[in-house]
C-alpha cells in the first residue's frame, strides 16, 4: 500500500488532535463512574433512638441526643446545634456564597477543530480558539449584586436563629407555668379536702347536712380532676419543648427557673426605635435594595457588546501545501435591543424593595406596640394580684373556714370564698403566662442574646410601684360643707369596687353589731369581716396620700372611698371580746409554708 505523496508530510493539526484524544482516553480512568443512582447528598434522617456506629449524628455526640436539660441556657445550646431550621439557613448562606463566586468567573475559551474539505487534493484542516471579552464591568457588577444576596442570607440566618430561640423560650416558660399550675391545683385540693373534713365533722355533730358533705365531695373530686388534666398539659408541654430544640425524643424533667422574676418596664417609643435598629428583618430588606441597585447598574451596561475574538490555523493539503492563519472579531450591534425593558423592571424592583423595607419597619412597630400592650397589662395584673388581690382572697378563705367550722356562716359562703380563691389563683398564673409571653416577644423583636431581659436592655425604664393613675389616686379635694357646717351625708364612690361608708354607731343596722340570735334556735348568722378587723398589711392597701387629711375630708385609700374618722366611729370600734381575730399570714391560708408565694411584692414592700 502506497500513501499519497500529499499525506507523507506530517500534519501538525492532526497530531495535536490525536494527542488530545490519547490524553482523553488515558485520563478517562480518573473520571468518576456512574453508579446508577441519582447524585444526591447523603440523608441525615436517622432514627432518633438509634445512634450510628461512630457515636455521632450530624456531628453531634450521640449522648447529646438524650440529655436531661433543666435550664433555659441548656435548651438553647441544644437548639443551636441541632435545629433543622438553623441548618437550612446556614446552607442557604453557603449557597449564596457559591453563587457570588460563580458570578465573577470569566467565560471559558472555545477550541474547535474542523475541515471544510476532507477529500481530494484540496483538503483543508483547521483549528481555532475563541474567547469572549466581557466589557463594561459586567462581571464586577454581577458579583456585587450576588454579594448583597450573601448579606441578606446572613441576616436571614440571624433572624432564623432568634425565631428558634423564641420558640424555645416560649415553650420553656409555658411548661414552667404548667408546673406552677400543678402546684396550685395541689394546694387547692388540700383546701377542698379540709373543707370536706370540716363539713363531714359538722354533719356528724348534727350541725350540718348530708347535702353539704356531698357538695364538698364534689369540690374535692373536681380538684382531683384538675390535677389529672394538669399532668396531661405538663407532658404535652415537655414534648413541645423537645420539638422546639429539634430533639423530639429528649427526656425533660422538672425545669429550674424563677417564674416570679422581676422583669423590666419598656418605653414604647424608644422600644419601637430600638427594634427597628436591632432587628435583622430591615437589614435583609436593605441588602435586597442594595442588590437591586447593583442589578440596575448591571442592566444598564448590558447593551455594551461583548467582543468575541477567534484565532486559528488552517492547513491545506496540496502541491504545494499551504499554511494559513485565521482571525475573527465578532460583536453584537445594540440596534434594536438595548435592554430597555430589563432596565425599567430593575428600577421598579428598587422601588418595590424600598416599599417592602417601609412595610417591614411599620410591621415591627405594630408588633412592638401590641407586645408592649400585652406585656404591660399582664405585668400590672401580676403586680396587683401579688400586692392586693391574692392576700385578700387567701385570707378570706382562712377566715371563712374558721367561721364555718364554728357554724357562724353557711357552706355557701365558704364555697363562694373557695371559688373566688380558685379563680384568683388561676387568673394570677394566667397573668404570669401572658407576662412571660410578652417578655419573649419583646426579646425576640430586640434580638436579645440574654433572657430574661436585664435592666440594661434597650428602652428600659425604671420600675414603678403598682398604683392607680394620678388623677384617680390623688386625695379628693375638700368637699363643700352643707348648711350647718357638716359635710354632705352621701359621697359618690370613686372606684367600681368602693364600699359604701359604714353608718354611724347609733344606727341600728350596723354591720359590726348583727342582731343577736337566741342559742336555742341554733341558726348560724353570716358575718362579714369589716375593714377595721383586718390588720395593716393583711389586705388593706396603703394610703397613697402623702399627708394626713383633716377631719371631715374624704380620702381614697387603695382605690376605696373611706369616710372621715369623725363621721364613722364604728370603724374604729374595738372588736368584741372573744371574737375571732386574724393573725399574721403564715403562707397560704396559714396552712402552707411561706415559700408558696415567692414574688416581687414582698421585696417591694
Amino acid at each position: 500500500m502506497t500513501l499519497h505523496p500529499h499525506f507523507r508530510r506530517p500534519v501538525p493539526l492532526v497530531l495535536a488532535l490525536a494527542s488530545g484524544m490519547s490524553w482523553a482516553v488515558a485520563d478517562e480512568a480518573n473520571w468518576p463512574r456512574p453508579t446508577g443512582a441519582p447524585m444526591q447528598l447523603p440523608s441525615s434522617e436517622l432514627p432518633l433512638a438509634v445512634a450510628p456506629d461512630d457515636g455521632f449524628v450530624d456531628g453531634i455526640p450521640a449522648e447529646a441526643l438524650t440529655p436531661t436539660p433543666r435550664t433555659l441556657e441548656e435548651f438553647v445550646a441544644l437548639a443551636e446545634r441541632s435545629h433543622p431550621r438553623l441548618l437550612a439557613a446556614r446552607a442557604a448562606v453557603e449557597a449564596a456564597r457559591g453563587k457570588a463566586v460563580q458570578a465573577r468567573l470569566y467565560p471559558n475559551p472555545v477550541i474547535a477543530g474542523f475541515s471544510p474539505q476532507m477529500a481530494g487534493p484540496e483538503s483543508q484542516w483547521s483549528g481555532t480558539v475563541a474567547q469572549d471579552i466581557v466589557t463594561g464591568g459586567k462581571l464586577r457588577l454581577q458579583q456585587q449584586a450576588a454579594l448583597r444576596d450573601i448579606q441578606a442570607a446572613e441576616y436571614e440566618l440571624i433572624r432564623a436563629r432568634f425565631d428558634v430561640l423564641r420558640g424555645v423560650r416560649q415553650s420553656y416558660y409555658q411548661l414552667l407555668v404548667a408546673q406552677r399550675r400543678m402546684e396550685i391545683y395541689k394546694l387547692l385540693l388540700d383546701i377542698a379536702k379540709r373543707s370536706y373534713e370540716i363539713g363531714r365533722q359538722l354533719a356528724e355533730a348534727g350541725e350540718g347536712t348530708k347535702a353539704d358533705v356531698l357538695f364538698w365531695s364534689i369540690e374535692r373530686d373536681r380538684a382531683e380532676v384538675r390535677i389529672l388534666n394538669a399532668t396531661v398539659f405538663i407532658e404535652t408541654g415537655r414534648r413541645e419543648l423537645a420539638a422546639a430544640i429539634g430533639l423530639p425524643r429528649v427526656d425533660i424533667e422538672r425545669l429550674e427557673a424563677d417564674l416570679f422574676q422581676e422583669l423590666p418596664n419598656f418605653d414604647l417609643k424608644e422600644l419601637q426605635e430600638a427594634v427597628v435598629r436591632s432587628n435583622a428583618l430591615p437589614r435583609v430588606q436593605e441588602a435586597r435594595i442594595a442588590g437591586n441597585q447593583w442589578a440596575l447598574e448591571r442592566a444598564v451596561v448590558q447593551p455594551i457588546p461583548n467582543v468575541n475574538l477567534m484565532g486559528g490555523y488552517q492547513r491545506q493539503v496540496g502541491i504545494p501545501a499551504q499554511d494559513q492563519g485565521l482571525a475573527q472579531v465578532m460583536m453584537s450591534v445594540p440596534l434594536f435591543d438595548r435592554n430597555q425593558g430589563n432596565i425599567r423592571a430593575a428600577r421598579a424592583e428598587i422601588a418595590t424593595a424600598r416599599a417592602d423595607l417601609r412595610l417591614v419597619e411599620l410591621g415591627l412597630a405594630t408588633q412592638t406596640a401590641q407586645a408592649v400592650a400585652a406585656y404591660r397589662t399582664s405585668q400590672r395584673l401580676v403586680d396587683w394580684y401579688e400586692e392586693y388581690i391574692l392576700p385578700k382572697a387567701r385570707e378570706t378563705v382562712t377566715l371563712t373556714q374558721t367561721l364555718y367550722s364554728r357554724g357562724e356562716v353557711t357552706f355557701l359562703s365558704l364555697l363562694q370564698a373557695q371559688k373566688i380563691l380558685t379563680e384568683t389563683e388561676l387568673a394570677y398564673v394566667d397573668a404570669q403566662a401572658e407576662r412571660w409571653t410578652g417578655a419573649v416577644t419583646i426579646a425576640d423583636l430586640l434580638q436579645l442574646e440574654e433572657f430574661p431581659p436585664r435592666a440594661d436592655a434597650p428602652a428600659v425604664q425604671p420600675l414603678a410601684s403598682p398604683t392607680l393613675p394620678e388623677d384617680v389616686r390623688a386625695p379628693a379635694a375638700k368637699l363643700p360643707e352643707a348648711a350647718g357646717g357638716k359635710a354632705p351625708a352621701e359621697v359618690k364612690p370613686a372606684a367600681a369596687d368602693a364600699r359604701p361608708a359604714a353608718p354611724p354607731a347609733a344606727a341600728p343596722a350596723s354591720p359590726k353589731a348583727p342582731p343577736a340570735v337566741p342559742p336555742a334556735e341554733n341558726v348560724p348568722t353570716p358575718r362579714q369581716p369589716e375593714p377595721a378587723e383586718i390588720p395593716a398589711g393583711q389586705g388593706n392597701r396603703p394610703q397613697t396620700s402623702a399627708s394626713t387629711p383633716a377631719s371631715g375630708d374624704v380620702t381614697l385609700v387603695g382605690g376605696v372611698v373611706e369616710p372621715p374618722a369623725a363621721a364613722s366611729p364604728a370603724l374604729a370600734k374595738e372588736p368584741a371580746a372573744g371574737s375571732q381575730q386574724p393573725t399574721k399570714r403564715r403562707g397560704l391560708l396559714g396552712l402552707f409554708p411561706d415559700a408558696y408565694f415567692p414574688g416581687r411584692g414582698a421585696a417591694r414592700r
